[in-house]
């Protein structure tokens, strides 16, 4: 109880995410912050260069409110970067190496930058095309012969006296535009510190700082991966960024640096379960996985807890509105012993304390515990607006809630279920088809790796990716028992109209399944089928 006092105490002192990294650099500056396979960063390096980059950011008379843009590795660069806009007051916007040019482009004409920092050889050719379209944009460029370095070497380390509110803007960051054009968020450095506030408070496996954490996360710092950064810095802990991902380099980069905690999405957990359980001792380091992003089917995660142990713990949150909005734990995953039910496996776990969700019809009428229905959100961590306020129309509520897009039911444990988002739904005569519910199924399945249910001319396709172990069983075979099974669980109008297979399901470089790239596939191969 004296513990848990202290935490929250501590807790209340943190009033923005400045706040703790100036403690981290008092507490930890001899420990070591980042590791990549060729790059050691010491707390005490990262405050210097940060600082460094205040001083030269000030005399370029850049201050607080003005919009940076970068495209650098993150195992280079964009720590500093990140840790110098928040003490500055800067509001960042971060790209990866897969935004092409042109979407950068678009954002600088959306939300002028007053600086562009790019590694050449990261964001290739991003340095010449801003240029010519952006004409008097100031560049900086790291590397070598860069003046990025020049830049850090020319000033002096200082300490920053800007004035900070949490409300002012510390972020803007645009969405991919997979189902309409990309939107351009801003959030508020209140709510990233609130984000980290709850989500200590509601983790089960609090960080001893004490004892060197290191966490790794399979996904990009541009994207979810971020919401690892905070968590690692307050404990003083060290990340490990993956140079490349595939689930051979995730296990081997665990067994080097001894990853003690993963950040996941559920691909690539289900990766790790095509592999050989002869590798699993080189995740033996491993004591905690959080898993999100996306929907994890339940038969997958009950065979994750059977192998590597009730180890796991996921939440539910989008970028517009920061986790924790529900969470289950690693005792949430299990009771008395043994692995909960599926109902509880499949959901995003309970609401958290301070979070408000509501389930509402087509017209915005609450339903009651078990139907599906939209999924809105009121949340302290809730973004402040979009770009264009026109956007936040029907989104944001007059009573602060936030309209996800999401689809699914409380139950009356107060478990929150995510089924799917609203393009994704699939019209039949017999009713709204929800793709989850048909996939979580399928996944029962032992040949079934990842499967996706799409609409492919309004009739229903099931896109499935095989296990290892059976790639070379009989493709008809497979689709002749998969069938079998749907027909003994679902009604018949959710049965898909036909099974494909494919050797790997499409994914997003955040390692989320693109539902949007399954649908044109199937497309294309259905249609040539057709042609011949």
């Amino acid at each position: 109880m004296f513990q848990k006092f202290l935490l929250n105490w501590f807790l209340s002192k943190l009033r923005l995410p400045r706040d703790v990294h100036r403690y981290a650099f008092a507490k930890f500056s001899d420990r070591i912050l980042l590791k990549t396979v060729d790059t050691t960063l010491t707390y005490k390096e990262l405050e210097n260069r940060s600082y460094r980059l205040v001083a030269a950011w000030q005399a370029a008379g850049l201050g607080k409110g003005d919009i940076i843009f970068a495209q650098v590795q993150a195992e280079k660069e964009l720590f500093e970067i990140r840790t110098a806009a928040l003490e500055l007051g800067i509001i960042l916007t971060t790209f990866h190496q897969a935004h092409p040019a042109e979407f950068i482009v678009d954002a600088a004409g959306k939300a002028p930058p007053k600086l562009f920092i790019v590694d050449p050889a990261y964001g290739v050719g991003s340095a010449e095309v801003m240029r010519a379209a952006v004409a008097e944009l100031p560049i900086w460029e790291t590397g070598a012969s860069g003046n990025y370095e020049q830049e850090l070497a020319a000033h002096q380390p200082i300490l920053t006296k800007v004035q900070i509110s949490p409300d002012d803007p510390m972020a803007l960051g645009f969405t991919s535009g997979t189902t309409g054009a990309p939107k351009g968020l801003i959030s508020s450095h209140g709510s990233a510190i609130t984000s980290l506030k709850m989500m200590v408070k509601n983790i089960e496996k609090v960080p001893d700082r004490s004892a060197i954490n290191i966490n790794l996360t399979a996904i990009p710092l541009v994207g979810a991966g971020s919401g690892l950064v905070m968590p690692t810095i307050l404990s003083g802990g060290t990340l490990i960024l993956l140079d490349e991902y595939s689930p051979a380099q995730l296990v081997a980069t665990v067994k080097k640096f001894g990853a003690t905690r993963l950040f996941l999405t559920p691909s690539h957990l289900i990766d790790l379960l095509d592999l050989p359980e002869s590798m699993d001792k080189d995740l033996a380091t491993v004591d905690h996985i959080i898993y999100g992003t996306a929907p994890m089917p339940a038969a997958k995660l009950e065979e994750a807890i059977t192998r590597f142990g009730p180890i796991f713990q996921q939440g539910y949150g989008q970028a517009e509105i920061l986790p924790p909005v529900s969470m289950l734990s690693s005792a949430g995953h299990m009771r008395e012993g043994k692995i909960v039910s599926r109902s509880i496996l499949s959901s995003c776990g309970k609401v958290v304390e301070g979070v408000k969700v509501r389930i509402v019809d087509a017209n915005d009428n609450i339903l009651p515990f078990g139907e599906v229905g939209s999924v809105q959100v009121n949340t302290p961590t809730r973004f402040k607006t979009y770009l264009n306020p026109e956007q936040n129309k029907g989104v944001i509520l007059e009573d602060g809630f936030f309209v996800t897009g999401d689809h699914g039911y409380l139950d009356q444990e107060n478990y929150l279920h995510i089924l799917d988002r609203q393009p994704d739904l699939i019209a039949s005569d017999g009713g709204m088809i929800y793709p989850r519910l048909v996939e979580e199924e399928a996944h029962d399945h032992p040949a079934v790796k990842e499967c996706c249910l799409v609409a492919i001319a309004d009739k229903p396709v099931l896109c499935v990716s095989v296990r290892q172990a059976f790639v070379e069983r009989d493709k008809a075979q497979m689709k002749a028992e998969i069938k079998a099974l749907l027909d003994s669980r679902i009604h018949a109008w959710q049965m898909p109209l036909d099974i494909v297979f494919v050797e790997q399901m499409p994914r997003s470089l955040l390692g989320k399944v693109l539902r949007r790239e399954v649908r044109e596939a199937l497309k294309e191969t259905l249609n040539a089928e057709q042609a011949i």
